[in-house]
């Protein structure tokens, strides 16, 4: 292996011949610069493996100086002297590297069936990572997943600026995914973590009494054509149920005496709930078709569907002149209603489902009803003493508006 003196002028002047002709760098050892019978330029390093004489491209002449290529090859020469993946095991390494849609279909195809089998997982959190999990194939889903940084996942959601919450569930199901990579061992990262998250600004749109009444009359209209979907609408306006769980409701679930029913799947497990004499009367009228299990069902073979039921709400929003009103919208006027008529958080929380009173809290806070009388009443009180007449009468306002 003839060596000379590697120069940038060298390099330059030196012409193809009939065969590849390769130049033997005299400073470092293994360096080269091949040249190929078509004019091609390349740094390569030549080095040792377990007995085994190995060679690697660097880079293309033109890519970067003498000096760089130097360089890099002195640090290939030590990783390699100090026990590490030589280049070429490490690009072959790099190319079997999983990508991010490898590790999504490894995410639907083994952890969420197991997650749903064990109960720790519901069929309707599977929908929503679904139409999640698009967003990040489409923007990462060729990537390797150890190459993926924080500016990848930053430009992946970039465009959903204005939804912060779909932005937000778009980063919480990727960082779920980066720490399963790294229980994988796919990664030692998580590029997700120091992501802003958006701020959401939390639902409160309840119903009035005029629009209750409103939807009420519409709904009278609409179960001439989707009779199921209205009665999964009315027992989600009397219950206070989410509508997954009046959907999910079966028949064998309705203790008719005990007035209650048994839910067997909510967001805090197995609970059993109250069913006020309206309720048990509107399920009693309900007919049961073919025998099929669920009490809401149209043809007698499966329960109605979340899709089915939201049209049928917003056809007859639309015939009441009822605007921005969703589903979830009939929950939280009950459960206002219910704050207003002086329940407590406590109480709010049973008739919720929820394990602790946070919630209710912002049902109570909404209502208001409570902090409007006493502003009332310390409003005039103060300003009887003002008057010099502290013993004045003050007359409480009505807790209803």
């Amino acid at each position: 292996m003839a060596k000379t003196r590697l120069t940038e002028k060298r390099i330059r002047d030196a012409r193809a011949g009939a065969k590849t002709a390769i130049l033997w760098d005299d400073q470092v050892k293994g360096l080269g610069v091949r040249i190929t019978p078509a004019g091609a330029k390349s740094y390569i390093l030549n080095y040792r493996v377990g007995g085994r004489e190995r060679r690697v491209t660097l880079a293309k002449v033109g890519e970067c100086s003498l000096t760089v290529a130097r360089a890099r090859a002195g640090e290939e020469l030590i990783r390699i002297r100090a026990g590490e993946a030589d280049p070429l095991e490490r690009r072959r390494q790099s190319r079997a590297a999983p990508t991010v849609a490898e590790g999504l279909d490894r995410f639907f195809d083994e952890f969420v069936p197991e997650r749903v089998a064990l109960g720790k997982m519901r069929p309707k959190t599977v929908h929503e990572y679904r139409l999640n999990a698009k967003v990040i194939r489409a923007g990462l889903g060729t990537r390797k997943v150890a190459d993926v940084t924080r500016r990848d996942v930053e430009r992946m959601v970039k465009h959903l600026l204005d939804k912060p919450t779909m932005r937000n569930r778009i980063l919480a199901l990727a960082s779920r995914l980066w720490t399963l990579f790294q229980d994988w061992e796919w990664t030692d990262k998580n590029p997700v973590r120091f992501v802003a998250k958006a701020r959401e600004e939390p639902r409160d749109r309840t119903l009035s009494e005029s629009e209750v009444a409103a939807l009420a009359s519409a709904l009278e209209t609409e179960s001439a054509i989707r009779p199921a979907s209205v009665a999964a609408i009315r027992m989600a306006m009397m219950t206070g149920l989410r509508i997954g769980e009046v959907l999910a409701m079966r028949w064998d679930d309705i203790d008719w005496e005990g007035a209650r029913v048994t839910l067997p799947t909510t967001k805090t497990g197995r609970r059993v709930h109250p069913l006020s004499a309206p309720a048990l009367e509107a399920l009693a009228s309900l007919p049961r078709i073919h025998g099929c299990d669920h009490v809401f069902t149209s043809g007698g073979r499966a329960g109605l569907t979340y899709k089915t039921v939201h049209g049928a709400l917003a056809r007859a929003a639309e015939r009441g002149g009822i605007e921005n009103v969703r589903l979830h919208d009939l929950r939280r006027t009950m459960m206002t209603a219910a704050a207003a008529d002086g329940l407590s958080a406590h109480v709010v929380r049973d008739l919720l489902g929820h394990r602790t009173a946070t919630m209710a809290d912002r049902y109570v806070r909404h209502a208001g009803f409570a902090v409007r009388e006493a502003t009332e009443r310390m409003g005039a009180r103060m300003k009887a003493i003002m008057d010099g007449t502290p013993k004045a009468d003050v007359v409480p306002l009505s807790r209803r508006p």
